[in-house]
């Protein structure tokens, strides 16, 4: 399917134009980046997430109309996401936005399309008689972050925690009251979170530090490997120009920054620093073929590589956003689509060229002969 390829290619455009394509691609993409910036997750930025359990799918209408008011209300950059877990029927919506809540205003919204919300598991149960005063020390005994109210006037007994197992609390309550109880539990449906825009300042500059050792420790990996300056410097510039081309993408397509995405492009590097060393070994240290025919076996097993990789993220993409509903999954296989389709040039344009000139025209001819006659 690939035979000859690169062949083909040099025959109808100069290789020097094709090496081209990639720095300017790179270049273009960098001065949008600096432009428009790539858009940060709340873990980078700061921000809210809240997220409520409901008993279905919510209808796309009312995630609209909910989001318009929320928006009304103030919260800026919003994110809404709505779905069901992975191999469950639990459906949970997710709203993110980077402005810090105040929930005495925006809970009253979000009843009005979820309900009543509850931050913590309730259990109700009404008593024939009193409970003795020392039963709430030992249910808290048995049962952390336990809190228990018995109303004398309805004679029902309130118990509420984080986590509550039905059977477990039944059990306890029956050992300490005498008699069978039966419980109505209501599960939490609701819960939020704050990070503060300082402490996400923070997360960023680690994630990026993270990302700038591991690129140095390529860096000296590829120059031990190699030992030679030019092919080293060809593979380093091509997981350079990937990276750059991944980010670009993000910006243009508004995809957020975020640990997953950052952890994508690091991925990213590591993927193109594999097939250009595919591509750098089997020109320079190959035995047999001219230099292009090289590039030609190089090209038809990385392409195969590289077109089966695109693939699966494409599938990917398109199981998490309309099955799966998980949106951190399809942002790492966003970027790794967009790094990897760039690396088809990076690869195949820019490196392939550089090792031409440099096998072929400063060094190629004699040495490959003298192999030869070994």
């Amino acid at each position: 399917m690939f035979d000859e390829l690169y062949s083909s290619m040099v025959k109808r455009a100069d290789y020097r134009v094709l090496m081209a394509i990639p720095p300017i691609v790179s270049i273009l993409l960098l001065l949008f980046i600096w432009i428009h910036g790539i858009p940060m997750g709340m873990d980078f930025r700061g921000g809210t997430r809240m997220e409520i359990t409901t008993p279905g799918e919510v209808p796309s209408g009312d995630l609209h109309s909910m989001e318009s008011r929320l928006i009304a209300a103030g919260l800026e950059n919003l994110i809404v996401d709505s779905g069901a877990e992975v191999g469950t029927n639990i459906y949970k919506t997710s709203i993110e936005t980077t402005s810090k809540v105040n929930e005495e205003q925006i809970k009253p919204i979000l009843k009005d399309y979820f309900g009543e919300l509850q931050e913590v598991d309730t259990a109700t149960a009404r008593l024939s008689k009193e409970p003795p005063l020392d039963m709430a020390d030992k249910l808290k005994s048995r049962i952390a972050d336990i809190d228990v109210e018995f109303n004398k006037n309805s004679s029902i007994l309130e118990i509420s925690a984080t986590e509550i197992d039905s059977e477990k609390l039944e059990s306890a309550l029956k050992y300490y009251l005498g008699e069978d109880i039966h419980l109505t539990l209501q599960p939490r449906n609701y819960n939020s979170g704050w990070v503060d825009p300082t402490l996400g300042s923070k997360f960023r500059d680690q994630g990026l530090h993270a990302l700038l050792y591991a690129y140095l420790l390529i860096i000296v990996v590829v120059f031990i490997a190699f030992r030679d300056f030019v092919p080293s410097i060809a593979v380093i510039l091509a997981a350079t120009f990937d990276g750059l081309i991944a980010a670009g993408g993000m910006a243009i397509f508004g995809i957020t920054l975020e640990p997953a995405s950052l952890v994508a492009i690091l991925m990213l590097v590591g993927y193109s620093v594999d097939t250009d060393i595919l591509l750098t070994t089997r020109v320079l240290r190959g035995k047999f073929g001219t230099i292009n025919e090289r590039i030609d076996n190089a090209m038809k097993t990385g392409l195969t590589m590289s077109m089966t990789t695109i693939l699966v993220m494409i599938v990917i993409i398109v199981m998490s956003d309309k099955v799966f509903q998980i949106p951190t999954l399809s942002s790492i296989a966003s970027v790794l689509l967009m790094g990897l389709i760039g690396d088809l040039s990076t690869t195949w344009f820019m490196n392939a060229g550089i090792l031409k000139w440099y096998a072929g025209e400063k060094r190629g001819k004699f040495r490959f002969l003298k192999r030869g006659r070994k």
